[in-house]
């Protein structure tokens, strides 16, 4: 695996530095389908929060999507059924070589609204908002902010969990715990539903920090009049659970519960219907047939994961459209490569 990161990002520099790069955006090289996913804009605002929820800087993200608006058709979900199909069946765009980019945001962070929205709307650009509704109803720090909160807020030495869990404690240094907050996800990822909360509670215990306050989310989450005000302002949105689950871990029922409950919400405040969703999480292992099930029954005709990749416009499987992560340390270099060569640059 390293030497192969080693050769991308070698050629990544060689493209760069020979001007290969400006060449190959201007070359029909690939046709197909982009979508990239963020999470937040802007700089973090608690240095207590995950931090690798923030995905680019304002700036950055204006640039991106002047990128991609200059070297793509940029597309929605509404539109995605169309574009697979000219895909497919190799319809040329004239212009574009039938090169489509979709934006993607996940869980409805407030800086959504605050500076993602007026970029898009500046570049007259749209974007698809995947939604934890539970989020926006009862506002409430996330499992990831609120382990990392615990974890940064413990004045302990160390952290000790059941056996189970852990093997040997784990050693709370002063630096930013990254690396610990990095395992207990990891551990988060393969629980049941029911015992996530229990994990929670001994993450509380063992920091000596408690559980975070509710006023900790205050001011992190969107609303549903902000949502409409983008959604009649041409953004599109979709689904992503209810409470953030990851679905491979709950039961065929509960996995319907959250898909149909973000769904039915989204809808009613809308007022237009919902075919998309998100996988929270969405790597291989986050959904499985179950969920396959529940997204045909409750009337969904799309489901994105994020474990990176794109669609070269053969046969795409509609309930795993996959998404390439944008992240706070993606250069400007580091993304052109992605949107030249994804074959090569957007694979996780």
């Amino acid at each position: 695996m390293a030497g192969r990161i080693n050769k991308r990002e070698l050629l990544r520099r060689t493209l760069s530095a020979t001007g290969g790069l400006k060449a190959l955006e201007t070359l029909p090289v690939w046709n197909g389908l982009l979508v990239l996913n963020y999470h937040r804009i802007g700089t973090p605002t608690d240095p207590r929060f995950d931090e690798a929820l923030w995905s680019a800087t304002q700036d950055d993200f204006d640039r991106q999507v002047r990128l991609l608006k200059d070297g793509f058709d940029l597309i929605g979900v509404s539109e995605l059924a169309t574009a697979l199909s000219d895909l497919k069946n190799g319809h040329r765009h004239p212009l574009k070589s039938s090169r489509f980019a979709m934006i993607t945001f996940d869980d409805g962070y407030i800086d959504n609204y605050e500076l993602a929205y007026p970029v898009l709307k500046a570049n007259d650009a749209s974007a698809v908002f995947f939604v934890a509704t539970g989020f926006i109803d009862e506002p409430r720090l996330p499992w990831w902010d609120e382990i990392s909160w615990m974890v940064r807020s413990s004045n302990r030495d160390t952290l000790a969990l059941p056996a189970n869990l852990l093997d040997e404690p784990l050693k709370l240094d002063q630096s930013d715990r990254r690396a610990v907050i990095n395992r207990l996800l990891r551990i988060y990822y393969r629980l049941g539903g029911n015992r996530t909360d229990q994990f929670l509670n001994g993450i509380a215990e063992a920091t000596g920090a408690g559980r975070a306050p509710k006023d900790a989310a205050d001011g992190q989450w969107m609303d549903w009049e902000m949502i409409r005000e983008m959604a009649d302002g041409g953004m599109q949105f979709g689904a992503h659970t209810v409470t953030h689950p990851i679905l491979a871990n709950l039961t065929a029922e509960e996995q319907g519960m959250e898909l149909c409950e973000s769904r039915l919400r989204l809808e009613r405040q809308l007022g237009r219907s919902i075919t998309s969703l998100s996988y929270p999480v969405g790597k291989r292992e986050s959904f499985n047939d179950d969920t396959r099930a529940a997204l045909s029954q409750h009337g969904f005709d799309w489901a994105f994961s994020y474990y990176g990749g794109h669609c070269s416009g053969a046969e795409v499987d509609r309930y795993d459209i996959p998404r390439v992560a944008i992240e706070s340390d993606t250069s400007i270099d580091d993304f052109r490569s992605c949107c030249a060569l994804p074959h090569i640059f957007a694979r996780h």
